[in-house]
């Protein structure tokens, strides 16, 4: 009987198509499973949750669920293949390298398991290295990110790796990074020839999104427009995903030099209606400090979704307060990782960002 209300929520979990819905049905399914000690339904419950939170700005579940299904392996490994969560414990792996609010010992212990795991079913630390390369690289602390970048290119290939678009996009965005945007242009040719596209892993949204903010910051708009309006057709192509809101966010920065009213249409209609990780908000942040930058009005109006903090039911902001709100906000979450990784740098990450701007 039990089984069969398992198969009902599966089935009307497949009749949605928000994938934090779909996590609400899941949920209620594990815990049918976990109520009768039904390991295989539990098991493969809690896989299908982590892929369907990948797709969500959320990261509240996924964490606790592969460490169960770990837990269960660990007891008797012949009710689970190992091989059959590596590929989402990847996943997990950059949940928490991202995560200011698990602790560096946290990361060190789930680091060296993942290692483990890895290396024991003959897979390279390749996908390892690029999880320190995507941190380091992100906040421009750039002996590090090149230390990871060799080793990355040192590491076999395998059945792990990443696809050649999202490598491809791993390097252009390094030069983006570092200032030699001419030379994130070439990187990025066959991407935007759609030479190399990954839905999985938003390309060329993504790469589009990095150039017109490139282009943008430099005041190069012409140029910057083409990417701009590529990247809107490829997020009109989706039906604009909320998960991509980390990138998307990049194409209101550039109306907000062209037509700052449209920018804030923009965020209003877009803004993540969920409230979303840390991490993600520490970029939404900064990237919103350079569209109020761009902003000349001192009031502005525009509707938020009511779990922001500095939330009104007005839908009239002051400009200074949502500054500071946004600072504040980002300069808390840099200033935890930078202690976390021990690294002054990132602490500094969000001024140079502003300045930038």
């Amino acid at each position: 009987m039990y089984s069969l209300q398992i198969q009902k929520l599966i089935v009307q979990k497949d009749l949605l198509d928000n994938p934090i819905d779909k996590i609400k049905l899941l949920q209620q399914a594990i815990q049918i499973a976990d109520a009768h000690q039904d390991v295989e339904w539990a098991v493969e419950l809690r896989l299908e949750l982590i892929d369907q939170e990948i797709s969500t700005v959320q990261r509240h579940f996924s964490l606790e669920a592969l460490s169960w299904i770990i837990g269960i392996y660990e007891q008797d490994n012949a009710l689970i293949d190992e091989n059959d969560f590596l590929w989402l414990y990847i996943w997990v792996l950059h949940i928490i390298m991202h995560d200011p609010d698990i602790s560096a010992s946290q990361r060190d212990t789930i680091v060296a398991d993942f290692s483990k795991r890895f290396q024991r079913n003959g897979y390279s630390l390749q996908r390892l290295h690029e999880e320190y390369f995507l941190l380091y690289n992100y906040f421009g602390i750039q002996d590090k990110a090149q230390d990871y970048q060799n080793l990355i290119r040192q590491a076999p290939a395998d059945d792990m790796a990443r696809c050649t678009g999202c490598s491809q996009n791993m390097q252009v965005e390094y030069c983006l990074n570092f200032g030699d945007v001419e030379k994130a242009k070439v990187e990025a040719h066959e991407i935007l020839n759609r030479k190399l596209v990954c839905d999985d892993c938003d390309l060329p949204d993504r790469t589009l999104a990095r150039l017109s903010t490139a282009l943008t910051k430099q005041n190069k708009l012409a140029e910057a427009k083409s990417f701009f309006e590529q990247g809107m057709q490829e997020l009109a192509r989706k039906n604009f995903p909320e998960d991509a809101f980390e990138w998307a966010i990049e194409f209101a920065y550039y109306l907000s030099k062209t037509n700052n009213a449209q920018a804030w249409e923009f965020i209003e209609t877009h803004y993540p209606k969920y409230e979303p990780h840390r991490f993600l908000r520490y970029q939404m942040a900064i990237m919103m400090l350079g569209i109020l930058k761009n902003t000349p009005s001192e009031k502005i109006k525009v509707q938020f979704p009511d779990w922001v903090p500095f939330f009104q039911n007005t839908a009239v902001y002051d400009k200074a307060a949502l500054e500071t709100a946004y600072y504040q906000e980002a300069k808390a979450i840099g200033q935890k990782m930078a202690t976390r990784e021990g690294l002054p740098a990132i602490a500094a990450h969000l001024d140079q960002q502003i300045a930038a701007f």
